[in-house]
């Protein structure tokens, strides 16, 4: 055990085994020429289409796949496992991390040779098992996994060929597939908050007195518009909406309804349903939507209110 970098190299990069292989080993000047031709494919083959790498990436592959054994230049032998490396350079879709890996293998390699300790060696051992070289068990369950790694390869491979200008067909349909989805789940989102909206009982009403007239919530609306505070005056001019109703018998005010439950005791009266569908729209898209209201939008709706008193 004499060469430390050297050793470490094989280690981190090709998946060191602590016996000995029995298959034939190479020099390390044989391994460190075997590195450099799997580079050189790979270089070649990012520099082409994500589909037509596939001839170049099997060369790459091929020149460390039959590596098991390297001898060191201290004579000792060192098994080595090329698993992983050699099924991440047949990956298209990672030629840039392949490439990457080859490279820090290769200058590693060139390193000066140095004495290595059973100290350093055991030292290293325990390194290895843990992060980031060794990864901890995922919480998530195996097909989430799969998922998130498949999203994962495509964001990789675009941005591959976003830096080369190299797009195939597959980039554009997976790209737009990736765009409807997000459309889909958003609008779904948006659909399920506002079913959410109108189920949702008037609990704003629920802490005023149990007795209150329309006069009173016209009061607060124009106090609340005085102070520039048009969401809390659409809120009250509804509240004034439902008193009136009330008072004329076309529905009976309860602050623990919602607005469905409302509209649905209107039901009755074609005019009064024309009138408070609107007035409720705009108060769920004020008060729940949070979306802002301008006094040009206010007078239009206060104009709304007042015709209830008509019905």
């Amino acid at each position: 055990m004499k060469y430390l970098v050297a050793f470490f190299v094989l280690v981190l990069a090709s998946g060191l085994a602590p016996t000995v292989s029995a298959d034939n080993p190479i020099s390390f000047d044989a391994y460190r020429a075997a590195v450099a031709q799997a580079l050189d494919h790979v270089t070649q083959a990012r520099a082409q289409a994500v589909n037509a790498r596939a001839p170049l990436l099997n060369q790459a592959a091929a020149a460390l796949e039959p590596i098991h054994a390297v001898t060191l230049p201290s004579g000792a032998q060192a098994a080595i496992d090329n698993t992983e490396l050699v099924a991440l350079i047949r990956d298209p879709d990672k030629t840039s991390v392949a490439q990457t890996r080859l490279v820090a293998l290769r200058d590693a390699l060139t390193q000066p040779l140095a004495p290595i300790a059973a100290n350093d060696l055991a030292a290293l051992q325990n390194i290895l098992q843990h992060p980031p070289f060794a990864s901890e068990p995922s919480a998530l369950p195996t097909w989430l996994q799969e998922i998130l790694q498949r999203i994962a390869r495509v964001f990789d491979r675009g941005v591959d060929n976003l830096t080369r200008g190299v797009f195939d067909v597959r980039d554009v349909i997976i790209l737009f597939g990736v765009v409807l989805v997000i459309g889909v789940v958003w609008y779904f989102i948006r659909g399920l908050r506002r079913n959410l909206v109108q189920e949702e009982a008037l609990a704003i009403f629920s802490k005023a007195r149990a007795t209150r007239t329309p006069n009173e919530a016209f009061h607060s609306a124009q106090q609340f518009v005085n102070q520039g505070d048009y969401r809390s005056a659409v809120r009250q001019l509804y509240l004034a909406t439902l008193l009136l109703l009330d008072q004329r018998g076309k529905i009976k005010y309860d602050p623990t309804l919602t607005n469905r439950e409302y509209l649905a005791q209107a039901s009755n009266d074609a005019r009064v349903t024309a009138a408070l569908a609107p007035i409720v729209e705009i108060f769920d898209r004020a008060w729940y939507g949070f979306e802002p209201v301008t006094p040009t939008e206010f007078d239009a709706y206060r104009a709304r209110v007042e015709q209830v008193k008509e019905l």
